[in-house]
């Protein structure tokens, strides 16, 4: 889907939908589309994926902040790829945006969420619904966020998520007590991230 603004700055937002994919074949997408905006300043792109299920859990590194984290099934994860100046944001503007988007989107399912302030991510009565660890390289983003719909919380005691002990992980479908589809997730982050993008 394409995504375009009004008015003589035209910017667009293309949006991908791969399904599920492994985290390594999304960082090799993310790596393609992060040349493409270098080249197209006004085309923005926003990958909407969920991670595969594996029996064992893979590690790997990246060039992105916000420390371990952990992707699978049932959580949305977003990775816009951006040229921030074109777009008139500021990386810390930006991180708020997404932070702001994945609260905005909990409230279409009657969560009352917010961005964390001091505390990077999206909350919800102390527990943390949504993450965000971004990379940035001559003004364009890559990485993003993961917005918790409906995934399996016992993956994150494995780790410290996001460099905090003890931190208290929530899902969408826990907070709002009903079903909730990845698919009705990724539709409210896709509306929400174009409205933060202005497209």
């Amino acid at each position: 889907m394409v995504r375009t603004s009004e008015g003589a700055a035209r910017r667009s937002l293309i949006v991908h939908r791969p399904g599920r994919l492994a985290w390594r074949a999304a960082l090799e997408l993310q790596r393609g589309l992060a040349a493409r905006v270098l080249e197209e300043r006004c085309v923005a792109h926003l990958v909407l994926v969920e991670h595969l299920r594996r029996r064992g859990i893979d590690v790997e590194r990246c060039d992105r902040g916000g420390d371990v984290t952990w992707h699978g099934p049932g959580q949305v994860v977003g990775y816009p790829i951006v040229h921030l100046p074109t777009f008139h944001l500021r990386v810390a503007a930006f991180v708020h945006g997404l932070e702001e988007a994945m609260a905005r989107a909990c409230s279409k399912f009657g969560v009352e969420a917010a961005a964390g302030g001091d505390r990077i991510g999206t909350w919800t009565g102390g527990k943390k619904i949504g993450s965000v660890g971004i990379h940035v390289s001559r003004g364009v983003t890559t990485h993003g966020f993961a917005l918790n719909a409906c995934p399996e919380l016992a993956h994150f005691a494995l780790i410290n998520p996001c460099g905090m002990p003890g931190c208290p992980m929530t899902t969408i479908e826990l907070e709002a007590k009903k079903q909730v589809s990845w698919m009705a997730a990724a539709d409210a982050m896709e509306a929400e991230i174009a409205a933060m993008l202005g497209v």
